[in-house]
């Protein structure tokens, strides 16, 4: 009965794992595919098995989302520029009015 060969340099890792890294390494390493390809020891056609693989197993999020809270009181409106409140006809209202001063606007 053999005793199996242990390494103790070498990680334990899979292809898998391996070619995990490899793929998801290669947006930041500024090569072309065929040059990273080399410089990995792996063929193009084999790095592109493996991105069809991951490419939609897990993305990277770059940015978490997050709401970020807006306080209303510090936003300032000039006298110039109020907030629109209604239109229609080309007829522009700047604050709540009464319908009928709206039917009178209307029938001129």
């Amino acid at each position: 009965m053999q005793k199996p060969i242990v390494k103790l340099n070498e990680p334990s890792t899979t292809k898998a794992e391996r070619m995990k890294e490899i793929v998801s390494n290669y947006p930041c390493s500024g090569k072309t595919i065929k040059e990273y390809c080399t410089a990995n020891k792996i063929k193009v056609k084999t790095f592109y098995y493996w991105l069809r693989k991951y490419r939609n197993t897990e993305a990277p999020v770059l940015n978490k989302p997050m709401i970020l809270p807006v306080n209303i009181d510090s936003m300032s409106v000039s006298g110039e520029c109020q907030p629109l409140f209604a239109e229609l006809l080309g007829i522009k209202i700047y604050q709540p009015v009464p319908a009928e001063y709206l039917l009178t606007l209307i029938n001129r």
